[in-house]
């Protein structure tokens, strides 16, 4: 079922939390364009219990990107170049599927395995992003998960026992 009064505050709220973090730098200007986008899909087409999990999602990852931001640019400089500020591009690598989601779980009847597909999305994207925002301040030097092989702090793949042991899903 289509809201649009729902839709219309998803629009609102995404709006200001992403006018809100590009302020504080934690969004570029296409940035703030995804988080509408996402935002407003998933506010809007999936209700307040998907909105509040993106909030939280996005709040948290903000927060850990600033943190030790310095350290970070020293030892990834390359990979972290764009500091804690995010793209549309990463917007929607981290919210697209989960904005679908919604999107499909509004117009499909509301299924109950689509709200578990989104928070299995979010715990997914909030996993990747807190390990590696924490991993690369391992001082240890990662290594690449398929082969063992020590390789550069922020290469995808790479892994440490820092940034294993803050993914939320190893606490489970």
């Amino acid at each position: 079922m289509i809201d649009v009064a729902q839709i219309s505050l998803g629009l609102g709220l995404s709006t200001c939390i992403g006018g809100l973090a590009y302020w504080r730098r934690s969004l570029t200007r296409s940035g703030w364009l995804g988080a509408v986008i996402v935002g407003t899909g998933t506010f809007g087409f999936g209700g307040w219990a998907w909105g509040l999990t993106l909030i939280a999602f996005f709040i948290s990852s903000s927060i850990l990107s600033h943190y030790k931001e310095r350290i970070k640019e020293q030892r990834a400089a390359e990979k972290f170049s764009k500091g804690g500020r995010r793209d549309l591009v990463q917007a929607l690598a981290n919210g697209g599927l989960a904005a679908l989601c919604a999107l499909l779980y509004a117009f499909l009847g509301q299924p109950e395995w689509l709200l578990f597909a989104f928070i299995g999305l979010m715990a997914t994207v909030t996993a990747d992003t807190w390990a590696t925002e924490l991993g690369v301040l391992s001082p240890h030097q990662p290594r690449l998960i398929t082969t063992g092989r020590v390789v550069e702090p922020g290469t995808s793949g790479g892994i440490t026992i820092l940034g294993q042991v803050h993914r939320p899903s190893a606490h489970c």
